[in-house]
């Protein structure tokens, strides 16, 4: 599978020269940029042009079929760590089955847990987003924790914890529309990787149209 991915550069920080660990069930498409110390889990899409580059922060994790879509940047300040659900540090955590959707920024450090969904151009910096959190488009979550299952409406700015704690709870709907998304970048990914080995079995691509609809 192509990939653009280098070592980190040395830094006075960091010499290790680490490199990109992807599974091999993934699919990143090879105009995506990916340097240093970045793990990658089952299942995982990442769509074209993002940026993940732990050069600075460092190391990244991303979650077993989390998607990762077109223009995303994910980076990490050089001081500051979260605590992944592995109990080691990390600057960017994101857990699985989660929408990190069209370019938005997750800079750490920053931690996003299992089933969430991070809408368009939205940003989360030096934060704790729980597991199943809603976040909708354009919103900035800085200097907070999130608890699990909340909701953040489009526009939002959640900068103090206070406005943090008064989030409402993600309604059913928000949390099947989630997933759904999910499951059609699941069947995106198999139509990606079909299609860059020429061996398309078309008849089980068609017969994934119930992809996460009830």
């Amino acid at each position: 599978m192509p990939l653009r991915h280098q070592p980190a550069p040395p830094t006075p920080w960091d010499q290790s020269a680490d490199r990109p660990q992807a599974h091999p069930s993934v699919y990143i498409h090879p105009a995506s940029s990916l340097i240093g110390d970045i793990r990658i889990g089952e299942g995982v899409l990442v769509s074209p042009h993002c940026s993940i580059r732990a050069d600075e922060g460092t190391p990244f994790y991303i979650g077993n079929r989390t998607n990762i879509q077109d223009g995303v940047v994910i980076h990490g300040l050089e001081e500051g760590r979260v605590t992944g659900d592995d109990h080691q540090c990390y600057s960017v955590w994101i857990g699985r089955s989660t929408c990190i959707t069209h370019m938005a920024l997750i800079h750490g450090p920053a931690y996003v847990g299992d089933n969430c969904f991070i809408g368009f151009r939205s940003t989360v910096f030096n934060a704790k987003v729980g597991h199943g959190c809603i976040v909708m488009m354009h919103a900035l979550i800085q200097d907070v924790e999130i608890l699990p299952g909340k909701y953040v409406p489009p526009g939002s700015i959640i900068v103090h914890q206070d406005q943090a704690d008064r989030l409402p709870n993600a309604k059913p709907s928000d949390q099947k529309f989630s997933h759904h998304v999910v499951e059609v970048n699941k069947a995106l990914l198999s139509g990606y990787r079909c299609a860059e080995t020429g061996s398309c079995d078309l008849d089980a691509i068609q017969n994934q149209h119930h992809y996460g609809r009830d």
